[in-house]
């Protein structure tokens, strides 16, 4: 295999493992309909971030890198959205006491 191919491979890879990563936490959030827990100022930073490789990714024309960056800020945005709409815990409902 040449190194060329094995670094390809390799970015795929690290590239789907980036993206996915964000999906438990995506999934948690809906499931529990909270994120209080969820750092808002991490999100963001990873948005700028992943904006700037994009940005980085566009002027040296790497397609893979660009898409993959894009597809990272999307789901962040995603999850920046449900940490607005949920970022407080469900209010316990107290009966009785």
């Amino acid at each position: 295999m040449e190194i060329q191919q094995a670094g390809s491979i390799a970015g795929t890879i690290g590239g789907i493992c980036s993206i996915v990563a964000f999906f438990p936490q995506a999934y948690r959030i809906i499931q529990r309909r909270s994120a209080a827990d969820i750092s808002l100022l991490m999100y963001l930073t990873i948005i700028t971030g992943a904006v700037l490789w994009m940005f980085y990714s566009y002027v040296f024309g790497l397609a893979a890198l660009f898409w993959t960056n894009a597809a990272i800020t999307v789901i962040a945005l995603g999850i920046v959205g449900l940490r607005l709409r949920y970022g407080r815990a469900p209010q316990q409902v107290r009966i009785g006491g």
